[in-house]
Formats: C-alpha cells, sequence, structure tokens
C-alpha cells in the first residue's frame, strides 16, 4: 500500500476509514505517531474514521502501516470498514464532510461489495525439499534418466546437466499447477470471491485474497488447517485475516494536485474546462487510436496505453467527487483544484469506455 506523498499540520486529519453509520461512535484507540482522539465524522449515513494529525511525528513507514491497520482492525469488530490507503490527509472536518457529500455515490457502492466481510491472505510455498523427492515418486522420465545416469558410472556432461534441470524445472510447474488448484478449490466453496496477490519472492506455489463472509471465518480456517493435514509433507500454509478489505475495493481515496489533473487533462488533449462528457468522449476516441491491439509493431504502445486510462480514471474521479451534471464544466486551474480528496477507480478497463 503506497503512502500518499500530502501531509498535514496540526489541527489537520487523518482518514483510516469509511464506515456505513449515521451515529458517532468514539474508540478508545492511539492511531499514526500514538495519537489519541480516533473517532468519526458523519455525514448523509455515511462515517470517515479519522485521527489528529501531528506534523512533527517521525514514525517509519512500517510503523505508520501497522497503527493504521490497527485502528482498522478494531473497527472491523463493529462495522464493516472501507479502508483508506496509508498517508490519506484531509485539512480539516469540513473538507472531510465535503468530500463524504460528493462522493456519497461510491463510497457507497464500494461498502456494499464488502458488507459483512473480511479479507484473509493465503500464501503456500514448498516444504524444504520435499517437492524433489515426490516428483522423483511420481516422474518416471527423470527416475529413468537418473536410473541411466547411475548405470553409465561417469560423470555427467554441460548438455545432459540443462537437460535434466529442465525437466525438474517442468515437473515443478507441473505441480505448483496442480496444488494451486487443489488449494484453491478447497477454500473457495468457503469465500465470497478470490484475487491473486503478487508474489514478491518468485517462489511461491499460491498466493490470494478471498473475500469471507463473518459467518464463515471459522470454516474458512478450518479449510486451511485441513489442506494443511492432507498436503503438510510438500506444502507449508500461512495465512493473515482478517484483514480489511484492500484487495477487494476497486477504489481507494487520494489527494490530487493541480499538476497532476493537469498533466491528465493534457494527456487526453482537453481544454482549461473539463466535463465528464468531454473525458469519456476524448478518452474513447484516443483509446481506440492507441491500443495495443492496433499497435502491435509499437512496443511503447502498451505503456502509452495504460498512461492514458490511468489519465482517464483520475480525471473521472475528480469530476464525480465535485461535479454535478455530466456536461457542466469544471475549470482546471489551480485557484480551483488545490488540494483535494478525491475518489479514483483501480480498475484497469480493456475495453473503451462506454459509460
Amino acid at each position: 500500500m503506497p503512502e500518499a506523498s500530502a501531509k498535514a499540520e496540526d489541527g489537520g486529519l487523518y482518514l483510516y476509514g469509511i464506515i456505513q453509520d449515521a451515529e458517532d461512535p468514539r474508540w478508545g484507540l492511539f492511531g499514526i505517531a500514538s495519537a489519541p482522539g480516533v473517532h468519526t465524522i458523519c455525514h448523509r449515513g455515511l462515517s470517515a474514521v479519522v485521527g489528529p494529525v501531528l506534523s512533527e511525528a517521525r514514525e517509519s513507514a512500517q510503523e505508520k502501516l501497522l497503527a493504521h491497520n490497527h485502528v482498522l482492525e478494531e473497527v472491523m469488530k463493529t462495522h464493516s470498514v472501507l479502508p483508506l490507503r496509508v498517508g490519506t490527509v484531509a485539512s480539516g472536518e469540513t473538507e472531510v464532510r465535503a468530500f463524504l457529500h460528493k462522493a456519497n455515490s461510491p463510497l457507497r457502492d464500494a461498502l456494499k461489495q464488502i458488507e459483512g466481510a473480511v479479507e484473509f491472505d493465503v500464501e503456500v510455498g514448498w516444504n524444504g525439499g520435499e517437492i524433489f523427492r515426490l516428483i522423483e515418486e511420481q516422474d518416471e522420465e527423470i527416475r529413468k534418466f537418473k536410473r541411466e545416469a547411475m548405470a553409465a558410472g561417469k560423470p555427467l556432461q554441460p548438455e545432459e546437466h540443462m537437460a535434466a534441470g529442465m525437466m525438474v524445472a517442468d515437473a515443478i510447474a507441473r505441480q505448483r499447477g496442480q496444488f494451486a488448484r487443489v488449494v484453491e478449490e478447497g477454500l473457495q466453496p468457503w469465500s465470497e470471491r478470490v484475487s491473486s496477490l503478487k508474489d514478491r519472492t518468485g517462489q511461491a506455489v499460491f498466493n490470494a485474497a478471498f473475500l469471507v463472509r463473518r459467518e464463515r471465518i471459522k470454516p474458512f480456517e478450518e479449510a486451511i488447517y485441513r489442506l494443511g493435514d492432507q498436503h503438510g509433507r510438500v506444502l507449508k500454509f500461512r495465512y493473515a485475516g482478517p484483514l480489511p478489505c484492500y484487495s477487494f475495493v476497486h477504489l481507494h481515496v487520494t489527494t490530487v494536485e493541480f499538476q497532476a489533473v493537469d498533466e491528465a487533462r493534457k494527456s487526453l488533449g482537453l481544454g482549461r474546462q473539463i466535463s465528464l462528457t468531454q473525458i469519456k468522449q476524448a478518452y474513447r476516441e484516443l483509446a481506440s487510436q492507441c491500443h495495443p491491439d492496433r499497435n502491435s509493431a509499437d512496443a511503447q504502445a502498451g505503456e502509452r496505453f495504460e498512461k492514458l486510462a490511468a489519465s482517464y480514471h483520475l480525471l473521472v474521479g475528480f469530476w464525480e467527487t465535485l461535479g454535478c451534471d455530466p456536461s457542466s464544466l469544471i475549470p482546471v486551474t489551480e485557484e480551483a483544484i488545490g488540494n483535494r480528496l478525491v475518489v479514483v477507480s483501480k480498475e484497469r478497463r480493456a475495453v473503451l469506455a462506454g459509460s
């Protein structure tokens, strides 16, 4: 989770998450920089879980992440919570209420997707060298190669070493695919959705997030232990949860500055005043021209298309947070934009935006 670059002085507000609640619950929690006073700001049926921002705080990124998640995990005990990324700040209560008012619809939609659910992250890896013993037991081709090498009674040539390594690598890849399917099929009945997670080591057999209803937490964990009992010789399981539903929230709240909005405007070839209708029309035309499928000979086409899509999502999020009628114009100036909280979709749409 990237940390936002925006900062707030003393008296600013740090945002942890959004809940659907018209009341004003208070938690006896210490937030970022051990600041007390985590509370909610309520508006139109939504509440932002916030706390004070201390400008002199010198916490590490890891300490901020732990404090951020600690607040969310406590709130999760009584509420479904839409988690915000680490470092999201507002200048004060007025800005938070204005944001809850303008972004009410996308925030409600996102909360609806995760209502009554939590996230579990499950990572499965090889248990030491047991995978090599399993392959030798099950792969006749590798056993035959080993028998013939031993019978020859002489060292393997370089090309033979390479051939043996390729056979083992192929066998491991097949086993990885088979075990990944077994794990997913064993856990999927107890979850609502599955989302792949990035394998940071490149060694994982399986690494994914599961969206689990609260009433299914116990059977989901029991299913993990059953898989561990069945395959513990070859696999080792690690899981974390219940967690905030970061992997299943397709929008994030961020603070945008004039420069970012202005660059996105230029990427779509728009003027100094923009409407939602203009944004979508410009994106449709440019995406049609720049799509990698139509520019297969251009090695940079994919990167340009991604930049175009990112500019589109930023402008749509910016307009939807601030605008009203799709044809109404919003000036793209420093005075009009400043630093604003906006909702930006994280989805990457391969098709042209038609809605």
